[in-house]
């Protein structure tokens, strides 16, 4: 599973999404790939795209992206002189080495293969940790890069899982660094047309947290909880310590070790994703602090 983060202007996301969210549901249905556009911030010229799932399915709806924008049809190979499009993929400063390689390797074998043009800006984004990585192509150069570099960032997380940072959060005057300084990733208001669509079914899912790091998950008075709730736009509910999963639809229900609280969130499927994902993300922090605090603790 990647997550992958690309600037778009305005006018490419409004193509991305077609009327009424027929585009983007075609490219979620077509690709397997979980695709959500920001809302616009008035003033800016650029919204984000963020597109998760396997790694095959995200490079996939890349490519299928790049065919909507240049209104090509989605089951034929590019021809020859196809209009090249340029995706600004969003990078950790931390990964970007990775990506680039050793005097540029890795960009050079990305290049070789995909037929894209790649390109890595020096400096990061205003307020954030993350860099822009141009890939420019016609839409099965663009699907192979994505692959390439989705590989490379997976192979980098594997290796160096504790890596994070401040991601870059669009405003309305882009050239300032906004005054927040959370390392938390932005989480835009996304458009998810499929969520917003009325006629879905809310779903239940259940994950099992730490005993111990609740209170860092509820925050004070319940500061960031309500956060989580109000982002994901997903109901969740933490509940008493022993209480126990149970099946839904036909699903077992889910299994926690001893020390493991039940957290029970209902929504629209994307939702709940994004849910997860926040909890996960607040876990991951919360970790990474004591790791620091315990290792100041040694070193004096």
């Amino acid at each position: 599973m990647i997550h992958m983060r690309c600037l778009i202007v305005t006018q490419d996301a409004s193509i991305i999404i077609g009327k009424g969210g027929s585009h983007v549901n075609e490219i979620r249905e077509k690709s397997g790939a979980r695709v959500m556009v920001s809302e616009s911030i008035p003033g800016n010229p650029e919204r984000i795209l963020n597109v998760s799932g396997p790694l095959d399915a995200v490079s996939k709806a890349f490519g299928l992206i790049v065919r909507r924008i240049n209104d090509e049809p989605f089951d034929v190979p590019s021809v020859p002189g196809s209009r090249a499009v340029t995706i600004k993929f969003m990078i950790p400063n931390s990964r970007m080495g990775s990506v680039i390689g050793k005097q540029g390797s890795k960009i050079k074998e990305i290049q070789e293969a995909s037929g894209a043009r790649l390109n890595a800006s020096e400096g990061m984004l205003p307020g954030s940790t993350e860099r822009v990585l141009s890939v420019a192509g016609v839409a099965d150069a663009i699907h192979i890069a994505t692959y390439y570099i989705g590989n490379i960032l997976i192979e980098a997380q594997e290796r160096m899982p504790s890596a994070s940072g401040s991601s870059y959060r669009p405003s309305s005057n882009s050239r300032r660094p906004p005054t927040t300084s959370s390392s938390t990733p932005y989480v835009p208001g996304f458009s998810s047309y499929a969520a917003a669509n009325p006629s879905q079914q809310l779903q239940t899912q259940q994950i099992y947290i730490p005993n111990d790091l609740v209170g860092c998950i509820i925050g004070k008075g319940g500061s960031k909880i309500n956060e989580i709730r109000h982002l994901s736009a997903s109901q969740i509910k933490i509940m008493e310590p022993g209480a126990a999963g149970v099946s839904v639809a036909g699903a077992p229900a889910p299994t926690g070790g001893e020390g493991e609280r039940l957290v029970v969130i209902t929504g629209q499927p994307a939702n709940i994703q994004m849910a997860v994902q926040l909890l996960y993300h607040r876990l991951e922090q919360e970790k990474q602090k004591q790791l620091r605090a315990q290792t100041a603790s040694n070193s004096s």
